[in-house]
């Protein structure tokens, strides 16, 4: 999807400033009007009396199974606490949520819209002091209790001080909660929050959480849990086996199945994940009939992999799924701010300089991928030629803290790209270094001062991503620095990227529309302060936190594309990432035994709430493999 899908999406954003704000009923700002949805710096493309998503069939029949594979291991049902939770249990209102429910849901037509779901409507001060919900009657767990306000309360407790902080992080703007009546909770938002107008959003998205159940002896919200916990979603967990695959089948009796927003979705009986070691053994696993979808994230793969009888015969397909959010930039390199090697722009900008892109991309591209010049590429966020003049009201004040190029040079991948390296550009990165105190002795980088050799440790998701790291690392043996490039167990990766044990980590950067949240949790310098948080790379810089600051507090489109375009530009010219690819496609390989809407949500995983089972291209299937 192209630059004119961003651009609808922003005239979609640029309207009116929703009601919610605008409205007031008494003087004192102590009421305003509840309504159906809330949408951010906009107003809701459907009407209170809509009847579903525009992006379903309402009329799909429920049955059969999808099978789909994740990567590694799981180590806990809690996605609250710390440890690789299971596929399922997600905290972001998306298709991969099946055990809770959250008071609002996304419509991911729209680019920042949340309806109804628990609650019935939704209502936010006019001064932004609070957001209030009103919950439905009939709403209740898969054990057929009801649930209710103290549930929703409760809930925001766990949140505020049990979970860990990429999750707490959700709700640090709210001073409290408070149960106004038996169906009406309202959240006090603190004096330095109430210019953010994505709180309501953030609030109302996160899981709600049974009081009952996590307050009972034994469970503990704060910690890692090894049994199922209760729900009241689409789906429960049918069955498992503890840290290898998990079974979700569909509640016949969920409470919100003939509501607006569930509608045409959570079609199928039984959602199953199977958990493999790697990307390629879950292409395997595709081939092999042992899932039936699989998103595939290696090029090669795509173009040479599904080569076979089963595409040949029509039964097993290959699809593009649309986007319309930024496009993720497929696992950049960071370097670690709390060595202070890493802390000097110099050597930053030289280890960003002989990273040949394009070349990679001609060679393993596969014409998935551009060469990334943004971290919200090909998204009205992303920042273009110079500053203009809403950036330079954000910039001026802190032109000291930002590097010149910011306010002279657009910014653009390194020069001489193409070649897998270009002498100039080592001669360039040889100068810097040596500006920074890094001299050859032997062959080998070091500090004139220490002696210590410059060797990087490259910390990588998997196998496959270990080894696209290969050339550069040739590249930089050209400089004198060593490396070496290694893919543990997914469980180690992970504990080693929060810890900060590497020198040079990969990790995709994927945004949506409203990307605050993100990048507060990635770049901001109290998320560097944080222990295990999402700012790997310690990144910790007053002039990106002003900039985040004036994300949150603003109050127009306009105003808040500018905030975003100078966090970018600042991020890109300071080189604390390299950019690298940006992957613009979304490539799905599957058996073809389902029906598909007409339209296809733009989520990259909504085939699992949106597709249904199709008998009649089953038996196909099953004809070609012998298999029922």
């Amino acid at each position: 999807m192209k630059l004119g899908i961003a651009v609808a999406f922003a005239a979609v954003l640029a309207g009116a400033v929703a009601a919610a704000h605008a409205d007031a009923a008494g003087a004192n700002g102590e009421e305003a009007p509840c309504r159906h949805a809330y949408a951010f710096l906009g107003e809701p493309k459907l009407p209170p009396d809509f009847e579903h998503f525009d992006w379903v069939n309402p009329d799909a029949p429920k049955g059969g199974v999808m099978r789909m594979a994740d990567t590694g291991s799981w180590d806990t049902f809690n996605r609250m606490a710390l440890g690789h939770s299971v596929r399922g249990m997600d905290t972001r209102g998306n298709s991969t949520r099946h055990i809770y429910d959250s008071l609002v849901i996304r419509n991911p037509t729209e680019p920042a819209t949340v309806y109804g779901l628990i609650a019935e409507c939704i209502a936010v001060a006019p001064d932004g002091a609070w957001v209030e919900f009103r919950l439905r009657d009939g709403v209740h767990w898969h054990d057929g209790e009801p649930l209710d306000a103290e549930d929703v309360a409760f809930s925001y407790h766990v949140y505020k001080d049990k979970a860990h902080p990429a999750i707490a992080v959700a709700v640090a703007g709210f001073s409290g909660v408070k149960i106004l009546d038996g169906n009406r909770v309202r959240y006090r938002i603190l004096p330095g929050y109430r210019h953010n107008r994505l709180l309501p959003i953030r609030i109302g998205e996160l899981p709600v959480l049974s009081k009952r159940y996590w307050t009972e002896p034994g469970n503990d919200p704060g910690k890692p849990a090894a049994t199922p916990p209760l729900g009241s979603g689409p789906y429960r967990i049918g069955g498992y086996e503890f840290g290898r695959w998990i079974l979700w089948e569909r509640d016949p009796d969920y409470w919100g199945r003939d509501l607006p927003p569930s509608r045409g979705r959570y079609n199928f009986d039984h959602v199953k994940y199977d958990y493999f070691r790697d990307d390629q053994m879950r292409t395997e696993a595709v081939k092999g009939d042992l899932v039936d979808i699989h998103v595939e994230n290696v090029p090669r793969r795509w173009a040479t992999a599904y080569d076979f009888p089963p595409a040949e015969a029509g039964v097993f397909r290959l699809q593009f799924l649309p986007q319309s959010q930024p496009r993720i930039l497929w696992w950049p390199i960071f370097w670690n701010q709390r060595q202070p090697r890493f802390r000097d722009i110099r050597v930053r900008e030289a280890l960003w300089l002989v990273n040949d892109i394009t070349w990679s991309n001609r060679r393993i591209g596969y014409g998935f991928y551009d060469v990334a010049t943004s971290f919200f590429y090909e998204s009205a966020l992303a920042a273009r030629g110079l500053p203009g003049e809403r950036e330079l009201t954000l910039l001026e004040p802190i032109r000291d803290l930002v590097p010149p190029r910011v306010f002279t040079e657009p910014y653009a991948p390194p020069p001489h790209q193409g070649s897998g390296w270009h002498r100039d550009n080592l001669l360039r990165a040889a100068e810097l270094l040596r500006e920074a105190g890094w001299v050859v002795e032997d062959k080998r980088l070091v500090h004139e001062r220490t002696g210590e050799p410059f060797f990087i440790r490259f910390l990588a998701f998997s196998p496959a991503l270990a080894r696209t790291l290969i050339p550069y690392t040739h590249v930089l043996r050209r400089l004198g620095i060593e490396s070496s490039v290694k893919s543990p167990e997914l469980s180690n990766w992970l504990y080693r990227m929060r810890s900060g044990d590497f020198d040079a980590g990969l990790n995709w950067f994927r945004p949506d529309n409203t990307p605050t949240l993100m990048v507060t949790n990635t770049f901001s310098s109290a998320a560097a302060n944080q222990d295990l948080s999402a700012n790997w790379g310690n990144i910790s810089d007053p002039a990106i936190d002003r900039l985040i600051e004036a994300m949150q507090s603003a109050t127009t489109y306009p105003d808040y594309v500018a905030a975003a375009r100078a966090v970018d530009r600042v991020l890109l010219w300071n080189f604390y990432y390299v950019p690298g690819m940006t992957k613009v496609k979304q490539g799905v390989a599957y058996w073809d035994r389902y029906g598909q809407p007409p339209m296809t949500p733009l989520d990259r995983t909504a085939f699992i709430d949106s597709w249904w089972w199709d008998p009649v291209k089953a038996r196909a299937v099953a004809a070609f493999t012998g298999r029922e």
